[in-house]
């Protein structure tokens, strides 16, 4: 018979044995028969058989497994933690739409990590001191600046090393990322240098005298021009007739050149202004999510 709906086994009817009396072949065929179908229908040690049906385990664990070695393997939780934790080593940044940081992440915040006494306010843990270290090897004061663990300013060379650092649990500083794009160090070809962790920038732009294109304007001019000539007249031969009556007639005739001077002033003034002198949007097109960054 099968077992019962429990897992447990029960022999079958009129098999068991009783004092006194001759076991029958019939009964003790009909046992054995039983005993070796369930022992064939029980869970092979060797592997020499296949499940035929759902295995639950009411709770409990599998223990001792092997690492997996291809895709149809089971695989430990420690097998899975440690190939998972691969994926992202300390430093590391990803996007996220989550306002709270994953466990072993900090969100950006423009605030401070740092030892477990630190009193920093992003995270203050044991846990962050790989990430404090990067930090202080990586960038520099202006980029991630060092507080001391009561709030003041103190350096890189005043601390002289991270691990001293972080044993007067100072703060580091995150960079500041707040409604900032983000881009790629280094040195580009014709571009200037740009350090891990450094911010430039501005959100609006005023426009100084050297920034602005040269204008040629437009000026419309109206006025009369007022002042004084004088002229130089020369004479020529002239010739002296007397009319029949005796009344005379001079008739003159002149050839000559005149130089004139005029002097006076022109008053311009400009037909519009087109400037305002404000500050105009400097940002592009841009969405905005949060980061963090794996401690």
């Amino acid at each position: 018979m099968p077992r019962q709906s429990n897992g447990s086994y029960l022999p079958p009817a009129n098999t068991a044995a009783v004092s006194g009396t001759t076991i029958s072949s019939t009964a003790f065929n009909t046992l054995e028969t039983d005993i070796g179908t369930e022992i064939t229908n029980s869970l092979d040690r060797q592997g020499r058989s296949a499940m035929q049906a759902n295995l639950p385990m009411g709770s409990n664990k599998i223990t001792g497994m092997a690492d997996p070695t291809v895709s149809t393997d089971a695989a430990t939780k420690n097998y899975v933690d440690t190939t998972t934790a691969a994926f992202f080593s300390t430093g590391d940044m990803k996007p996220t739409l989550k306002n709270v940081a994953d466990a072993g992440w900090i969100l950006f915040d423009d605030g401070t990590f740092g030892s477990a006494t630190s009193g920093s306010s992003s995270r203050a843990n044991q846990d962050t001191q790989a990430l404090f270290t990067l930090f202080f090897s990586n960038m520099s004061d202006s980029a991630a600046p060092i507080l001391t663990s009561g709030g003041g300013a103190t350096t890189r060379a005043a601390q002289v090393s991270a691990a001293n650092a972080w044993a007067a649990n100072c703060r580091m500083s995150l960079p500041k990322t707040l409604g900032r794009a983000l881009g790629v160090a280094g040195s580009g070809a014709g571009l200037t240098g740009r350090s891990l962790g450094a911010s430039v920038g501005e959100e609006s732009h005023t426009l100084i005298a050297g920034e602005i294109p040269v204008i040629t304007s437009a000026v419309s001019v109206s006025g009369a021009l007022t002042g004084t000539t004088s002229s130089n007249v020369d004479l020529g031969v002239g010739n002296v007739s007397l009319q029949t009556g005796g009344n005379p007639l001079m008739t003159v005739s002149t050839t000559g050149a005149a130089s004139v001077t005029v002097s006076g002033t022109l008053n311009g003034a400009a037909t519009s202004n087109n400037a305002g002198g404000q500050a105009h949007n400097n940002m592009q097109p841009t969405v905005f999510v949060n980061w963090m960054v794996k401690i």
